[in-house]
């Protein structure tokens, strides 16, 4: 099942890549719905790599275990404004993520998050949290870049 959710930034393509590029981004806006720390122990790079797998206990709310996540990113292609992540855990065997965002004049963004999942039964109520859940990224991600 996908799910696919755009929204518009007051920002330039410049201003969210150096945004986007940090894990740092990624848990302020998927907080505080969802929390992850590395299962090393140790902290995320500054900057996403590309064929690492970043395995990370994550939480619901911060204290509720949801199980181990892995986010593996595919692509970031700066040309195409394109970042693709391979991710999966304890309730989505597969949980594929793209980002994809444009100008579409100055000052102004169109943003689009997709993701596909794959949760057996489960995933039809795993999509409408997708839904919520991206919605309230592209919230804290306006707060993120203004």
């Amino acid at each position: 099942m996908r799910v696919q959710i755009t929204t518009h930034f007051s920002c330039t393509e410049e201003q969210l890549w150096k945004k986007i590029i940090r894990p740092a981004s990624l848990q302020f806006v998927a907080s505080p719905v969802l929390t992850f720390k590395p299962l090393s122990g140790k902290s995320l790079p500054d900057e996403w790599q590309v064929d690492v797998a970043y395995r990370l206990k994550l939480r619901l709310f911060g204290f509720i275990p949801m199980g181990e996540h892995t986010i593996r990113l595919t692509e970031i292609d700066k040309k195409s404004n394109t970042i693709r992540s391979r991710e999966s855990g304890r309730l989505a065997a597969v949980w594929n993520h793209e980002i994809t965002f444009h100008e579409t004049e100055p000052g102004k963004i169109r943003y689009t998050d997709e993701i596909e999942i794959r949760a057996g039964w489960l995933t039809p109520a795993i999509a409408l949290f997708a839904h919520l859940f991206y919605r309230h990224r592209q919230r804290r991600w306006m707060v993120l870049l203004n």
